[in-house]
């Protein structure tokens, strides 16, 4: 995938006539904030019709998203060329631009033909598209920035689901599909739904575990990852939590190894572990004898029927003729069947949603679309890359992520975006 793209993804940044303006880095700034601070539970405790039935288009996009719009325009509108900059980003971003091509044709499609609603296909992928194509402008100093915000955003994140977690108590309710869940131990905190908590936070830990923001110091960097570890128990998404515990276990084997084939190390991280291994072996005793953990272990042992929902998807299939598998099956018989089945929260498969949602064909062609966009991703992702994409397509393999609204993706490419240690910023010239 790193290959699809090489030159456009790679090589062929422009370097603009002009610095992008201070309105437009602060918009894209509030963009990344917004998504990650404002969740959909929040806009709903807040008496938005954002994920419910009722309102208007415009209630129904994300506050960034509306951000990401106003942005754009602004870096559009402050060109001394705007019409040279739309005309450049399809060879800056040609994945990018196939992705935009075949979103608006699924739209069209969805809306036109199969009478859904437009706002989950664009409120799902519109920032990251957007902030994909005002981050490749960001200067150094700007980059730090981003990274700052995100670093204080997942500390305040993490901090708020372990004080919900033990306090029992949340700072929004946790709805899911209309309802309000209240048998449900996992924290919500400022993200919304505990697994796309645990979606970012996975992503968010593994960058920072394969290099990403190189200004950290190691302190500092086991630090922040050993808070989102934590906060990841109190998400309680038991394939992120495997995902990350398999990555950051086989990320360290080689350094063990070397260490114990007689290799120099670093002693001041002896002495450091000396200390930390103590003091998280106490923490691990007093968390697991008051309880903190039994819950999550449930989890393992018993997972409410989420894995059998995940196998009943199957028969779905059945239930619909060739044809209407091809363009797109009606959408009250299957509501009416997921209820059938137990499936009442969702189809836990993007993929297999994609293709109940919108049918074969549409959902083949979207699927190619935004592969192409991955790719631009992908060649700026730094040597996370590998890791990151087998993390994301696994999440979104095992929960409703691309088929319904939500963030994950636009949270995603933010992450992999801001965190990355590629290349460095273009050399901007001064506004003549």
């Amino acid at each position: 995938m790193s290959a699809a793209f090489p030159a456009a993804a790679v090589g062929a940044r422009r370097t603009p006539d002009f610095a992008p303006p201070r309105a437009v880095v602060a918009l894209t700034l509030a963009t990344v904030a917004v998504s990650f601070a404002v969740s959909a539970m929040a806009l709903t405790a807040m008496g938005f019709h954002y994920d419910a039935p009722g309102g208007g288009l415009a209630a129904k996009l994300h506050p960034a998203t509306w951000l990401a719009v106003i942005a754009l325009a602004l870096r559009v509108a402050l060109d001394p060329r705007p019409l040279r900059f739309l005309a450049e980003l399809p060879r800056r971003f040609p994945g990018l631009a196939l992705f935009v091509a075949g979103l608006a044709a699924t739209v069209f499609y969805a809306s036109r033909v199969q009478a859904q609603p437009m706002a989950p296909l664009i409120d799902s992928f519109f920032c990251g598209a957007v902030f994909l194509v005002l981050w490749d402008e960001f200067d150094a100093r700007e980059r730090l920035s981003a990274r700052r915000l995100l670093h204080l955003v997942f500390a305040a994140n993490a901090l708020l689901a372990l004080g919900e977690f033990v306090s029992h108590r949340r700072l929004t309710p946790f709805v899911a599909g209309g309802h309000v869940i209240l048998h449900d131990y996992r924290s919500t905190a400022l993200l919304g739904h505990p697994l796309l908590n645990a979606a970012s936070t996975g992503a968010y830990v593994l960058a920072l575990r394969f290099g990403g923001d190189p200004s950290l110091s190691r302190a500092t960097r086991l630090a922040a990852m050993a808070l989102q570890c934590a906060a990841m128990v109190a998400f309680g998404g038991r394939t992120a939590i495997v995902l990350v515990g398999f990555f950051l276990a086989a990320g360290a084997s080689p350094a063990v190894a070397r260490t114990l084939a007689g290799r120099r190390f670093d002693a001041r991280m002896a002495l450091a572990a000396a200390f930390a291994l103590p003091l998280a072996a106490a923490l691990a005793y007093v968390a697991i004898s008051g309880g903190a953990l039994d819950k999550l272990a449930g989890r393992f042992v018993d997972d409410k029927g989420s894995a059998a929902a995940r196998l009943v998807l199957f028969r779905l299939f059945g239930a619909f003729p060739l044809s209407d598998l091809l363009l797109g099956p009606g959408q009250d018989k299957l509501v009416s069947l997921q209820y059938e089945n137990g499936i009442e929260y969702g189809i836990e498969n993007s993929w297999i949603g994609l293709v109940l949602e919108y049918g074969a064909l549409a959902a083949v062609l979207f699927v190619v679309d935004f592969l192409a966009l991955f790719a631009e991703l992908w060649a700026r992702m730094g040597k996370a890359a590998p890791v990151l994409a087998f993390v994301f397509f696994a999440l979104v393999t095992s929960a409703a992520a691309l088929d319904v609204k939500s963030f994950e993706f636009n949270q995603f490419a933010m992450i992999a975006l801001v965190m990355a240690e590629g290349r460095a910023p273009f050399a901007r010239r001064a506004a003549p």
